[in-house]
């Protein structure tokens, strides 16, 4: 895998409905599963399972020996933060529309002003058969969000707050007023307008990824929380791996808001579709896999930022181009712990690969990930790694492409290597 892998990725998946699109059309070799149907599982065989449109879980079978099944299990998750179309949102103004929106997960407000903004998600029909989820992406500029110039607003370099309904709507064209949205939005799900039942729509900064800095090494980029991690995952599943063991990579969705959803990181899918996997070789079978197991929960850490020292861990804080960054944390809002830590680390030693360690500045708790939440379902082990960023929820994101490079090797030497 090479950066431009990852960059195409990223700007063709505005929305978790697009990545999980994009990944199904590059499995090849994988077969699609249904959650109401039998499922017959071959050794050998590569499969995967798409839940609520935006989340999906691919795994290569191994061995079904009771004595030595086991499974080595990656999840990352599709979603990044975003501004989320409120359903009839869409206002007319006497020179345009404006759009009410609200904040999908932990934006910087200030980013989304003053740029070119598209708009994408899922369309919600009336089928033949049902209802019908159709991914869409408009794939140009369609709306912005304008400041108020300084000279009217005083107080704009002052520490001033940037609300929601007022200061962050998105402004459009005239011509979306009186149905023309929902025309044009039913001309891209092709279908007629009075067919469509709901939608699912973000904004997301129009433009593509680019490569930064007088050497190529970052890469300024949006949504890589999570797509820099979820991508290597799902291009290591596609290669090489141990056939003796079963490769899992869950893709969840919802990790912004909480996880607390049907295709989220605190859910019962991946236990569900784990047990599905030993099938009926029986619970114990299940539980005695799951104690040989090995989960890595894959995010971003925060990274060194030479403007602002005094917001890092001295003792614990990742560079960008270091390593795959392990991720620590007293309260265990992170997975790691000493005996999965070291044996990560042993197996990146033995792969020649480079470790650092992230912890939150002192006296601050920081965030979480679904690492926790996923072992609340699964009883492994685990540890909490990711890439070192800049501008973490920002709308341009930028990491190191060396680090990119050694997590997916990581990912790989992780489905290979026996003796872990």
């Amino acid at each position: 895998m090479n950066i431009k892998d990852l960059q195409s990725f990223v700007d063709l998946s505005p929305t978790s409905y697009q990545v999980v699109e994009h990944i199904q059309m590059a499995a090849a070799g994988f077969v699609r599963l249904d959650r109401e149907d039998a499922w017959e599982l071959e050794e050998g065989g590569k499969y995967y399972v798409v839940n609520e449109d935006g989340a999906i879980l691919l795994f290569s079978m191994g061995k079904r020996d009771p004595e030595t099944m086991a499974f080595r299990t990656v999840i990352s998750h599709t979603d990044s933060p975003a501004l989320r179309l409120l359903p009839g949102g869409v206002r007319g103004e006497k020179d345009c529309v404006r759009m009410d929106v609200e904040p999908y997960g932990a934006i910087i407000n200030a980013d989304w002003f003053d740029r070119p903004l598209s708009l994408a998600g899922r369309v919600i029909v009336d089928g033949e058969t049902g209802v019908k989820s159709i991914p869409v992406d408009f794939r140009e500029p369609v709306a912005t969000i304008p400041h108020l110039a300084p000279h009217l607003h005083k107080d704009v370099n002052n520490g001033h707050v940037f609300k929601a309904g007022k200061d962050l709507v998105p402004l459009g064209a005239k011509s979306w007023d009186e149905g023309g949205f929902l025309k044009d939005l039913a001309e891209l799900a092709d279908a007629d307008p009075e067919e469509i039942l709901d939608y699912d729509l973000y904004f997301y900064p129009w433009g593509d990824s680019t490569l930064v800095g007088a050497d190529k090494k970052w890469l300024s980029s949006p949504r890589l929380d999570n797509l820099a991690t979820a991508y290597p995952a799902f291009m290591a599943l596609s290669g090489e791996v141990n056939e003796n063991l079963t490769q899992v990579v869950y893709l969840a969705d919802q990790e912004e808001i909480g996880s607390l959803t049907q295709s989220g990181g605190d859910s019962s899918f991946l236990p569900n579709v784990l047990r599905r996997i030993v099938g009926d070789l029986g619970e114990e079978a299940y539980f005695r896999a799951l104690a040989r197991s090995f989960l890595l929960s894959c995010d971003m850490a925060h990274a060194d930022h030479p403007n602002y020292r005094d917001k890092a861990n001295p003792s614990a804080s990742p560079v960008l181009g270091g390593g795959v960054t392990v991720k620590l944390s007293a309260s265990r809002s992170y997975a790691t712990q000493g005996h999965s830590s070291a044996r990560f680390k042993r197996m990146m030693k033995q792969a020649g690969l480079k470790v650092q360690t992230f912890a939150n500045p002192h006296g601050q708790r920081g965030g979480s990930t679904i690492g926790p939440l996923s072992l609340r379902h699964v009883d492994m082990e685990a540890i909490d790694i990711g890439i070192a960023t800049w501008a973490m929820h920002g709308v341009h994101e930028v990491v190191h492409v060396d680090d990119v490079s050694d997590f997916y090797d990581a990912v790989c030497a992780f489905f290979t290597t026996e003796d872990f």
